[in-house]
């Protein structure tokens, strides 16, 4: 195994470059205009042009070159208020909530019981509160809790959403150096998630708690490769006490001794919710159930790829795709590398709910990039189309319907490949086969041969 190279290529220099740039002038024009559906979409074409321009390349580079590129694409983000969301608000005050020793599931943002919390960043005077639905109470689990509190102790109060933005930075940074160790000699394909400037407007700027939950989720990956069960359902509990998404992956976990990675993660998370289960109740489930209703999964209208059939049929096909998954995940999940089964375990979960918020993805790239299942990336893109078009279903259907239509192909196309490989494989070596003379018949280089001197040949 050669040396890790100390310098980038000159060619992955020039993309460096030109992606930063082109990321601070993004956000400088969504700071200005509202043309974010284009904005995104033209600066996601010319990163892709930039990955296919450097992909020899990309491979050689250093790592630390892939944390100064990462930086150097989180750090403008941070000069700008959140595009995306009004989450990081949400934070804030679950956090300040938290900190005075109420608990955040107990009262909603404008009870008068936490009026003495309020300032006037959060409840500007004569203006709506910038607070994410004031009139309900949180959706973050417990760890996500603590997370928010943590944050909130080291952040002022007049720095606003800096803190969480800067912790979201951070998360992305150390995810990004982990994943380039990761790849050893492919240390540069971890630049696809820290130089993405869509991951760093959904983090750095968005401080969407998705980065965080990928952090852990890399640490998921990381042990279950090693066969650290206890370890993994750390990571795993973590990732669902942050957002309940990853608990998704339980299926990947159930066989060949990786039990333990579930009873560690489900333990986890139960044990965050308890002390907010015996002190508020029911509330501690929050607005899940309000989100539920209010995304339209329990009538049935957010599924864009079941959008052909009738709605009350949706959800109930939705939740048989789903379980057949996780059948199929715990069948396989003994023959293929564990990384493998929860990165199309995780994507199956985005084709078949098909939600709109594309910060969700975070934890689901860094899946894709330890397991080398690049088509899966094209979930990524979909996501934004349907976060753009939010209300047009038929839309969203396109956009996901293609995603499913380059997973099964590529997919395809490796099966048969490795198909061809196991066949060549097995099948035994062609036997030499042996020249024969016949009296009379021309040898090899054209002369005849007769019947004595085939003879005395033989």
């Amino acid at each position: 195994m050669g040396k890790a190279p100390m310098l980038p290529s000159r060619r992955m220099i020039i993309a460096a470059l030109i992606i930063i740039s082109i990321n601070f002038a993004m956000m400088i024009v969504l700071a200005q205009l509202h043309w974010f559906g284009r904005v995104i979409a033209v600066v996601g074409l010319i990163f892709i042009v930039l990955v296919i321009m450097v992909r020899r390349d990309a491979a050689g580079a250093p790592i630390w070159f892939v944390v100064v590129v990462t930086l150097a694409i989180q750090l403008p983000h941070l000069f700008f208020v959140p595009r995306t969301s009004d989450d990081a608000y949400r934070y804030i005050w679950d956090g300040r909530v938290l900190l005075a020793g109420i608990d955040p599931y107990q009262f909603v943002p404008l009870d008068p019981e936490l009026a003495p919390l309020r300032d006037p960043l959060l409840f500007p005077e004569g203006e709506p509160p910038l607070i994410n639905r004031p009139g309900v109470p949180t959706i973050y689990p417990p760890i996500a809790q603590l997370w928010f509190g943590l944050v909130a102790f080291f952040t002022p109060p007049a720095a606003g959403t800096l803190g969480v933005q800067i912790a979201a930075a951070g998360a992305v940074t150390v995810t990004t150096w982990l994943l380039a160790r990761f790849l050893g000699e492919r240390a540069g394909w971890a630049l696809l998630y820290g130089a993405c400037p869509a991951v760093a407007l959904e983090a750095a700027n968005g401080a969407h708690l998705d980065a965080v939950s990928a952090l852990c989720v890399f640490g998921v990956g990381w042990a279950a490769l090693r066969r650290r069960h206890w370890l993994a359902g750390l990571f795993l509990g973590l990732a669902g006490g942050i957002k309940l998404v990853p608990l998704l992956l339980v299926p990947a976990f159930l066989r060949r001794g990786r039990w333990r990675t579930t009873l560690t993660a489900l333990s986890l998370v139960m044990a965050a919710y308890l002390p907010h289960l015996l002190a508020v109740g029911v509330l501690v489930l929050g607005f899940l159930p309000g989100y539920w209703r209010e995304e339209g999964y329990n009538a049935g209208r957010r599924f864009a790829l079941l959008s052909w059939l009738p709605e009350q049929w949706r959800l109930p096909v939705a939740v048989m795709l789903a379980a057949l998954c996780a059948v199929v995940a715990v069948v396989r999940s003994s023959r293929e590398s564990v990384l493998v089964t929860c990165c199309w375990l995780y994507g199956c979960s985005f084709l078949i709910a098909t939600p709109i918020y594309a910060w969700y993805v975070l934890p689901f790239v860094v899946l894709v990039i330890m397991a080398g299942r690049w088509e899966w990336l094209a979930v990524w893109p979909a996501l934004y189309v349907a976060f753009v078009f939010d209300h047009e279903i038929l839309i969203q259907a396109l956009a996901f319907g293609t995603a499913l239509g380059v997973v099964v192909s590529v997919g395809l196309r490796r099966w048969i490949a490795e198909r061809r490989q196991i066949l060549a494989e097995e099948s035994p070596p062609m036997p030499a086969r042996a020249e024969t003379f016949t009296p009379g018949a021309a040898s090899p280089d054209g002369s005849r041969v007769s019947g004595g001197a085939r003879a005395r040949l033989e």
